[in-house]
């Protein structure tokens, strides 16, 4: 009954964040192409990302996600090109993705660029009736016993403004959000990101980077991450993000409490060689 009533929660928790929310990141922070196109190019070198997150550790049908990513920019840096995979599994649900970004980057100043991007690809949503175990030994009518999958071609569409002091950027996700053909499958609501960060020097070995990412469907309360990081010795980042919801709209139930989705994260960072970084984070709900 215990594993029961544990599956029963994490699928109405699946439902909910199907609808309502995209797939959960901390690392975003050291590659923002995952949530916008427009990053595209920013760093004007071939740069791949290759992350994995596991939520509520140690519990069956728990969410983990993959991603990888790889973008660069042509020799006049005036476009960004990228790719980036997403698997997001949580319980019987799945999401796949895949989408290719482009970004134009107009020169406003020496420092100063501003890009505009484009990316498009496919999503697959899947619902495995085999994995809902109700415990009863007749087959429940109401459940497909195989898998159930959508396949969607999906958009997303963004700006991105950096100088080499602070950078902003505001994107939207999941344009095409109308339900297919199965109503078993649920489909995410569109999705608006808005980010922002300045790095300043401290001292000659120490650097200071804070930064926010605010996400927002109209549907729930809004997502707000207060980031906050130090580079040593250009060798290492330690940090942290604090993740709270705000009560911007009232276009959610009131059954919503916002203090029980309050969590922090620990986040490391490591140059293994100038061209290879190792980062670990570790989140902490507070409720």
């Amino acid at each position: 009954m215990r594993k029961l009533g544990v599956l029963l929660v994490l699928l109405l928790l699946s439902w909910e964040g199907y609808a309502q929310q995209a797939p959960q990141y901390t690392q975003y922070i050291f590659n923002e192409l995952i949530i916008n196109p427009a990053y595209a190019g920013s760093k004007e070198i071939i740069n791949a990302n290759l992350t994995h997150r596991s939520q509520w550790v140690g519990i069956e049908g728990a969410p983990t996600t993959q991603t990888f990513s790889v973008d660069g920019s042509s020799r006049s840096g005036l476009l960004g090109f990228g790719l980036n995979a997403m698997n997001d599994e949580l319980g019987a649900q799945r999401q796949m993705g895949l989408h290719g970004n482009l970004a134009v980057r107009l020169r406003m100043s020496e420092t100063a660029k501003l890009a505009l991007g484009f990316a498009a690809g496919l999503a697959q949503y899947t619902l495995d009736g085999s994995k809902l175990n109700t415990g009863n030994t007749r087959p429940d009518q109401a459940i497909n016993p195989g898998k159930v999958s959508e396949l969607m071609p999906d958009f997303r569409i963004g700006a991105f403004f950096n100088t080499e002091r602070f950078y902003t950027g505001l994107s939207v996700a999941n344009l095409v959000n109308t339900g297919g053909d199965n109503p078993e499958v649920t489909m995410p609501n569109r999705h608006y990101f808005l980010s922002a960060g300045y790095v300043m020097d401290l001292s000659s070995t120490l650097i200071f980077k804070p930064s926010f990412l605010v996400k927002e469907d109209f549907n729930s309360p809004t997502s707000l991450d207060l980031n906050a990081f130090f580079l040593l010795g250009e060798r290492i980042w330690l940090g942290g993000s604090y993740r709270t919801a705000v009560k911007v709209h009232n276009n959610f139930s009131d059954e919503y409490e916002l203090d029980r989705r309050n969590a922090w994260a620990a986040i490391a960072q490591l140059y293994v060689t100038p061209k290879l970084r190792l980062g670990y984070s570790y989140d902490v709900s507070l409720n």
